[in-house]
């Protein structure tokens, strides 16, 4: 321990200040201890030198050891807690050198001082009370047990019976008895004193609990609150931090006639990044993006993280929309120096969506949903830009929402109807085929065409459902014409792109058939030109099983995307089928007749057959029959009908086909 002001005062004081440490405590009374043994004993050294050479005239020699002994033992107090000793040894060492002191002026001065050794047995006594241990109590027990068989002996040993030895034994039995009452009240002293220590600890231990308790529970809510609020990955604001924070702007910018703004930023192909790079780069990529965007806003903006990797950025301080427009621009330049993952130039780019308040919304919701549809908008442009939620794009959104939640009830209240446009030989103009086309009866819009909404019917599992009911409707009804004894048909049923994706495509279509009764051979399986081309090996695949059955394949809309040459005489198809966008433009652009007339060789040359769509006039007509088109499909001979009208149709031909038969 540190060393300390040696007075009465200072070591009460410090003794005080130490309450609950029992250490420290101990060593600053073993000092109290200390400090008047040493006083003591020394003034007895120099009196007792003083008495007997000066008063008593003894020889020197006796009275200076004497003198020297009480010094020595005094100096030994006075070390023992000098040095860097163990509270235990060093309450050890005094109450040995308190036994020493005892038994040594017992022994040593009986016969001279007499009285005075109980008065120096009290004065031990006293120390003792200074220093409450069991180890000082014994040693002080001890001296008197030495004092007093000291005293017995003597009076034994003595020739003479007189006052002297009565007033020894009398002191002695006296003393003992004294030790004895002290050893009960020290008990009782210690007793009480280790009693409110221990009460005390208990209330400190307590108390520390308590403490720990308190400061576990703040940090605990304070964790949840920052968990609860904030992204784990990034650090940044949250969706709840966010819509907290848009709503306080709210109520302030209606306060202050303010505005401000929101962007909605999602990386560009960003699943490309975890595919090739690993989950754990994505997630570096992610905390780098954080923060670049956290050091290109102002101190009062937001950026917030809502979830994988998509951001938005609460624009709080502008004054007018082209301050938001430059800080989309500031984020779109700071994309172009590229990300280091794992000591590799990473480069990103990201699309943006920006809503204004109050013009684009007057509620968070509203404002992030407006935000998040100009953010598409961007993508669907080409991404690595970034737009305003215009009206419009507001009101496509809110009709695609009409038309989706309308398709997911359509199938199970039968809205839907199979429309069947006849397909007819150029050389003989007779029907051939059908083409299976869908319509929605809906209640309060009355028919939709699959213009407006197979394309979001694609953007979601239900193409798969509505697809699989147009085949079994479409191979169903045809076997029923059959069997009517109507003629026997091929149906064509088109195949959406995402509808490959389902692995029990093939079982599908095997399923229906079956079911239908329909043969192989009448049923044909259309797919779009830009589908053949993006699946490629899957595509293959499941085209050569569906030809390995007997099923025809044709390639809808050929020409209007990316045709490529290589890549279609891979194809196990048997029809191309040229689009009305091409057939609508003959005599009108020289463009369109050199893309039929390539279609028509190329298909001659392969050993494929072709047909036409959209051809409603005769001299549409004359040109593809000059160009030798197999087939023609079109208002010109046919309008799409529903399925009485086809039947009604069909036996008109059968009828009229008998006839020309008989005739010939």
């Amino acid at each position: 321990m540190k060393p300390i002001k040696r007075t009465i005062p200072n070591v009460i004081r410090l003794m005080q200040d130490a309450v609950g440490d029992n250490d420290r405590i101990g060593y600053y009374e073993n000092i109290m201890v200390t400090m008047y043994a040493t006083v003591l004993l020394v003034v007895a050294a120099l009196m007792n030198f003083l008495v007997r050479y000066f008063i008593l005239t003894l020889n020197f020699q006796d009275s200076i050891i004497d003198s020297l002994i009480f010094f020595l033992i005094g100096i030994a107090f006075f070390i023992v807690v000098k040095i860097n000793i163990k509270i235990k040894l060093m309450t050890l060492l005094i109450s040995g050198l308190s036994l020493i002191t005892s038994v040594y002026i017992s022994i040593r001065f009986y016969d001279i001082i007499g009285p005075a050794i109980w008065t120096v047995a009290f004065i031990q006594i006293s120390l003792a009370l200074i220093r409450i241990t069991k180890t000082m109590l014994y040693a002080l027990e001890l001296a008197v047990l030495i004092a007093f068989v000291h005293i017995f002996m003597r009076t034994i040993n003595s020739p003479t019976f007189d006052l002297d030895i009565i007033y020894y034994v009398v002191q002695s039995v006296l003393f003992i008895v004294l030790c004895i009452v002290f050893v009960a009240v020290h008990k009782i002293g210690t007793d009480r004193y280790y009693g409110i220590e221990k009460q005390y600890n208990d209330v400190l231990k307590k108390n520390a609990e308590i403490k720990i308790l308190n400061n576990n529970l703040v940090n605990s809510e304070q964790k949840v609150k920052n968990l609860a609020y904030h992204d784990q990955l990034t650090g940044l604001p949250n969706r709840y931090f966010l819509a907290n924070k848009l709503s306080n702007d709210i109520f302030s910018s209606i306060k202050n006639q303010e505005i401000f703004g929101i962007l909605y930023l999602d990386l560009d192909d960003f699943k490309m990044i975890n595919d090739t790079m690993g989950h754990d780069s994505g997630d570096q990529v992610l905390i780098q993006v954080s923060k670049r965007l956290v050091s290109a806003m102002g101190k009062n903006d937001t950026v917030a993280r809502i979830g994988g990797d998509e951001f938005i950025i609460l624009i709080s301080d502008c004054e007018e929309i082209d301050n938001i427009n430059n800080i989309a621009e500031k984020i779109l330049n700071n994309f172009k120096k590229p990300f280091k993952i794992n000591c590799q130039d990473c480069f990103l780019t990201t699309s943006l969506g920006l809503a204004v308040y109050p013009a684009d919304g007057e509620d968070a919701e509203t404002l992030i949903k407006n935000a998040d549809i100009a953010m598409y908008k961007a993508k669907n442009k080409g991404k690595n830009q970034y737009m305003r939620c215009l009206s419009e794009m507001k009101k496509n959104v809110d009709d695609t929402m009409k038309i989706t939640n309308g398709l997911y009830q359509a199938l199970e209240r039968n809205e839907f109807e199979l429309y069947y446009q006849p397909q007819v030989c150029s050389a003989t103009e007779e029907i051939v085929g059908l083409e299976a086309l869908i319509r929605w009866h809906h209640p309060e819009w009355g028919m939709v065409l699959p213009t407006t909404f197979i394309h979001i019917a694609e953007q979601t599992s239900l193409i798969c459902s509505i697809g699989a009911w147009v085949l079994r409707t479409a191979c169903t009804q045809n076997k029923a014409w059959q069997d009517a004894g109507l003629p026997k048909l091929r149906i064509g049923v088109n195949l959406s792109p995402r509808e490959f994706y389902n692995d029990n495509l093939v079982d599908d279509v095997k399923r229906i058939l079956k079911k239908s009764g329909l043969d192989h051979q009448y049923l044909e399986l259309e797919i779009t030109e830009s589908a053949a081309m993006n699946e490629q090996e899957h595509m293959i695949d499941i085209l050569n099983t569906f030809k390995a059955m007997g099923i025809h394949i044709a390639i809808d809309d050929f020409g209007t995307d990316y045709a490529s040459f290589n890549y279609l005489k891979q194809l196990p198809i048997d029809r191309i089928k040229i689009p009305m966008t091409f057939v609508q433009g003959l005599h009108t652009s020289i463009k369109d007749e050199a893309i039929i007339k390539a279609i028509i060789i190329m298909a001659k040359n392969m050993g494929l057959k072709t047909i036409a769509e959209g051809v409603e006039t005769k001299n549409q007509l004359d040109f593809l029959n000059q160009r030798m088109c197999d087939e023609i499909q079109g208002f010109y001979y046919y309008k799409p009908m529903p399925a009485n009208e086809i039947e009604k149709l069909l036996k008109d031909f059968g009828q009229a086909k008998e006839i020309s038969k008989e005739v010939q």
